[in-house]
């Protein structure tokens, strides 16, 4: 017996209106379950292109844009490309220097009541490593969630590294918080020009003030890119619980 699935289906549309300064974007998902909007957004550029301006729909800036969601930086935090929210962003991009902000109205989160959030991620780019903060913001009449991060790249020879922390604080009620802590850190080992190895290991503790709750996952994956956009993967994932759900 066997069984064919087909996962996910997206394309893509970039359209320029006016050369180097004024353009637009989409992002559609057509499958499984029918037409579903990710991004669309109109972004207006400087005359130098270091400045810009985009409203719509769009990813959140913050943190590391990981491929695999199930990742603990990306599952604690809610931001991943399962989620976009709408509103406006800008940024700088120069050199070295890469900053973005942006202001949205929370729909992304899926909470009636949320009233918006502030988003930022600035990174600083050298050709051997890399360097950034994050923060967001986000006001809700349930709780409000405030999380800082810091992420960074390292390239040692044939392997990038890649490592991310993130604190996360819940407001659960008026002057209770809880906090939280996800950390990640990756090694990517490039060889025979098309095959890359990927280890890594997630760690994620929900509740800094209870003693041994935290979750642990180690994961290997070898994946093959024969030719442009066509990519396989195989892989294994062991998960570590808390003492109580091993």
């Amino acid at each position: 017996m066997s069984d064919t699935d087909f996962n996910r289906g997206n394309f893509y549309l970039e359209a320029t209106l006016i050369p180097n300064i004024l353009s637009i974007y989409v992002d559609e998902q057509f499958s499984p379950d029918g037409l579903e909007n990710r991004e669309a957004y109109l972004r207006l550029n400087s005359r130098d292109t270091k400045w810009f301006l985009a409203a719509g729909e769009f990813y959140l800036p913050y943190g590391l844009r990981l491929q695999d969601d199930t990742a603990f930086v990306r599952q604690a935090t809610g931001i991943n490309f399962a989620t976009t929210d709408r509103g406006v962003q800008g940024g700088y991009d120069s050199g070295p220097w890469s900053v973005i902000a942006s202001v949205t109205d929370g729909s992304g989160t899926g909470q009636d009541s949320a009233n918006g959030q502030v988003s930022m991620v600035a990174s600083y780019v050298q050709p051997t490593w890399r360097a950034g903060i994050s923060a967001n913001r986000f006001d809700d009449d349930s709780g409000d969630r405030t999380m800082f991060g810091l992420f960074g790249g390292l390239k040692t020879g044939p392997v990038a590294w890649l490592a991310e922390i993130d604190s996360i604080s819940d407001q659960i009620s008026p002057g209770v918080t809880t906090d939280a802590f996800a950390g990640l850190l990756e090694a990517n080992w490039t060889f025979l020009g098309r095959n890359n190895l990927k280890l890594s290991y997630d760690y994620l503790d929900p509740n800094l003030d209870i003693t041994e709750d935290h979750q642990v996952r180690y994961s290997i994956v070898w994946e093959l890119s024969p030719i442009q956009f066509f990519q396989t993967r195989v892989g294994y994932r062991l998960y570590d619980g808390i003492p109580q759900v091993d």
